[in-house]
């Protein structure tokens, strides 16, 4: 079967970032490669030499297999509509969203790396939090259909590692084979901790104002929330976000007992607890609970209900949050949050959401801060799991100070 591989290009992309990878596809029997820019000029790398995209954006395929390398061009592209609705419309549809190097600070702006295991260049790989992400210091990192490489040279142990993901072990041997990839560096400054104080140093004096820069378009990219294009709202992936009904409530019980049944480890209620199974939000003042549906079928649900206490009228809780395993890492959870933040954003007098979510549920707890929640109590202990005590987090977000 025939694998179709897409790379983003663009002005100032690293060259190693793209070559290691693009010739590790370049090697496999029926891969079809894309080279995608705005326009089909040639465009300038990180080192000067032209590239030739062989799309565009608009005209290019669907693609399995989504890379998007990194460089310094990266930079104006975290604030960028238009790309980022690209990469937005593509990760919908893909086999594996992937990066290599700063690549990934593309995707955490595109909204795709919000409580996800991930990695990057280790001089930008702190800066992963600021989009959700769980940041990882390994060479490659795999979470579901995501694998993200770290700083250039990594792009090859990422290929090879994508390659065997999509044609198996011995696919990669072969390739790894072939191109005679054995390194041994001659000396051992690779990685920070392994570098010379002074070869530090200058590394980091020599990266200072690019960091600076990558700072100042993340924190550009914070008043631009990462929502689809308007051609990525009409993708048919992109999933309905309404508040449920009473007809609903069928679909609701059962989305409901499959997470408490199955995914019991992520929940401080049990299957067997007495609480209603239904909507649980209905009649109440400045209260709803909302429903992601795909294709007509609900696979995400999160309740807001107002606190009812004459002195307590200033605060929400936010519960019940479940999306179907099938549609992780598509961004409905953030979708889901995104909207039921927006709904109560302009209620004069309600002041704070907060919730509560078990310690070791590290996933949830990178999306939940990256819409702004912020930890500020833990019970130790809270709740017990078969011969297990698990810590309960509580989190907050204010509207309005």
């Amino acid at each position: 079967m025939t694998i179709t591989v897409g790379f983003l290009a663009f002005p100032g992309i690293q060259l190693l970032d793209l070559a290691g990878p693009y010739e590790i596809f370049s090697a496999l029997s029926d891969c079809d490669i894309h080279l995608f820019w705005k326009t089909r000029e040639p465009l300038a790398c990180s080192a000067g030499m032209l590239l030739q995209p062989t799309t565009t954006l608009d005209d290019g395929p669907l693609v399995d297999v989504l890379c998007i390398p990194g460089g310094v061009g990266i930079n104006p592209l975290l604030c960028d509509e238009e790309v980022r609705g690209w990469v937005q419309r593509q990760a919908s549809a893909v086999q594996f969203v992937t990066s290599v190097c700063t690549g990934a600070l593309l995707l955490g702006a595109a909204g795709l790396l919000a409580g996800r295991r991930a990695t990057t260049h280790w001089r930008y790989h702190d800066l992963l939090a600021e989009f959700g992400a769980i940041p990882v210091r390994e060479r490659v990192v795999r979470d579901g259909n995501l694998i993200t490489g770290g700083g250039v040279t990594a792009g090859m142990d990422f290929g090879l590692v994508l390659v065997a993901a999509l044609r198996g072990q011995a696919a990669a041997e072969e390739i790894q084979l072939a191109l005679e990839y054995a390194p041994e560096p001659p000396f051992q400054a690779g990685r920070p901790e392994d570098a010379p104080k002074d070869t530090l140093e200058v590394v980091r004096r020599r990266t200072e104002t690019l960091r600076a820069e990558r700072e100042r378009m993340i924190g550009a990219w914070r008043i631009i929330p990462p929502n689809l294009s308007d051609k990525g709202k009409d993708m048919i992936c992109a999933p309905l976000i309404r508040e449920l009904r009473q007809d609903d409530d069928s679909a609701y019980r059962s989305l409901w007992r499959d997470a408490l049944q199955q995914h019991a480890q992520y929940f401080r209620i049990a299957a067997g607890d007495d609480v209603p199974a239904g909507i649980p939000t209905r009649g109440a003042e400045d209260s709803f609970t909302l429903g992601a549906f795909e294709k007509n079928a609900l696979v995400g649900i999160v309740s807001l209900e107002r606190d009812r206490g004459v002195k307590l009228r200033h605060k929400a809780l936010l519960f019940r949050m479940f999306v179907a395993p099938e549609v992780a890492g598509r961004g409905v959870g953030k979708s889901l949050l995104q909207e039921a933040v927006s709904r109560v954003q302009d209620i004069d007098d309600l002041r704070y959401i907060h919730l509560t979510v078990l310690e070791r549920n590290q996933r949830a707890r990178a999306l939940y801060r990256s819409l702004g929640f912020v930890d500020f109590a833990l019970e130790p202990e809270a709740v017990r799991m078969d011969a297990d005590y698990v810590g309960e987090v509580q989190m907050m977000r204010f509207l309005r100070r």
